[in-house]
């Protein structure tokens, strides 16, 4: 049997991953840090290694045995791809020098095969829609930068002879999300939603397990190995239709307030006290970056993932978002 390292396991992205490597027959292993919450995982038959990037024992430990690793751990909030300001010494521990170790331990433990979850926020902000994975990377966020240099990292080991693969996901939801469906649940909750661009403005939301089965079908493919690919649903929609889809799975929503485009990037701090105030969940997006992000289409070319792995999402955002909303734990109304 097949044994796989999976990193970030206790995260949205990676218990579905380890989920779904468990159902194809692998024997996961899973790497944590000290503290991580590993409940879910105990319900599976899984093995726990806990440890840090910066111990070489502990990441020997993890990769002993193990000819796959499956990179998806990240240091990941709501505001991570909106911040340009972010702490990046701690972005660059977590995204970059574990990314780093890996490899390295990888390369004298014998890894044949690595699989990286990047991110879509490598891209320009200034990208246009939609994005395919040859386009420029010129991120503007500390998050997109850590990213950037950690596929650095994997494509110089792909030189030296390891097979890897580099997904790059968007903005994904699903069950267990700690990030994104908590802050859509907030903004539902705001008096009024300002929509930018008259929220004509489309953007891709991708469900988790159609990420998952890329990166499962990518690992299984050797036409993938060198590769880059967007994960992403293929489907855009409009933010007026993202609010519609709101109202008709959680039955309510805010009133709306057309605005023009780009209206929010002239009062980001009036932004933040809004949403701090009204919809907490979602503050992270009250940059200027976020208000950038809102006033314009940002979504993604699959035809590469479609062409080489047949990929084909399943999940319409209204099915994902009612499986998302199922999982999470029911909120006073307010």
């Amino acid at each position: 049997m097949t044994r796989a390292l999976v990193t970030g396991a206790t995260g949205l992205l990676g218990s579905h991953l380890v989920e779904r490597l468990l159902a194809a027959g692998v024997e996961v292993r899973a790497f944590v840090r000290p503290g991580s919450d590993t409940c879910h995982l105990h319900a599976l038959p899984v093995e726990i290694v806990c440890g840090t990037a910066t111990n070489q024992e502990d990441l020997h430990r993890a990769l002993a045995g193990c000819r796959w690793v499956f990179h998806a751990a990240a240091h990941l909030t709501v505001a991570s791809p909106f911040n340009q300001d972010q702490d990046f010494d701690r972005l660059k521990r977590s995204n970059v020098d574990l990314t780093a170790a890996l490899l390295r331990a990888g390369q004298e433990t014998g890894t044949t095969r690595f699989v990286y979850v990047s991110s879509t926020s490598v891209y320009s902000p200034d990208a246009p829609s939609p994005v395919a994975e040859d386009m420029p990377l010129n991120p503007s966020s500390g998050y997109g930068r850590s990213k950037v240099l950690a596929e650095e990292r994997v494509r110089a080991y792909q030189e030296q002879g390891l097979a890897s693969t580099i997904v790059r996901p968007g903005i994904m939801y699903g069950p267990r999300d700690r990030h994104f469906t908590p802050a859509l649940v907030s903004l539902a909750r705001l008096p009024v939603l300002p929509l930018p661009n008259g929220g004509r403005s489309r953007y891709d939301l991708v469900h988790v397990s159609d990420v998952v089965e890329l990166i499962w079908q990518a690992s299984q493919s050797a036409t993938s190995i060198g590769k880059v690919y967007n994960a992403a649903s293929g489907a855009p929609l409009s933010l007026r239709e993202i609010v519609e889809s709101i109202r008709d799975v959680i039955g309510r929503a805010p009133r709306t307030l057309p605005l023009p485009s780009g209206a929010l990037r002239h009062c980001p701090r009036l932004m933040r006290w809004y949403l701090e105030h009204y919809a907490p969940d979602a503050a992270g997006i009250a940059t200027p970056l976020g208000a950038a992000y809102l006033s314009r289409d940002v979504y993604y070319d699959i035809s590469r993932a479609k062409a080489d792995l047949h990929y084909t999402p399943q999940f319409s955002f209204r099915e994902g978002l009612e499986l998302a909303l199922a999982d999470l734990p029911a909120r006073p109304p307010g």
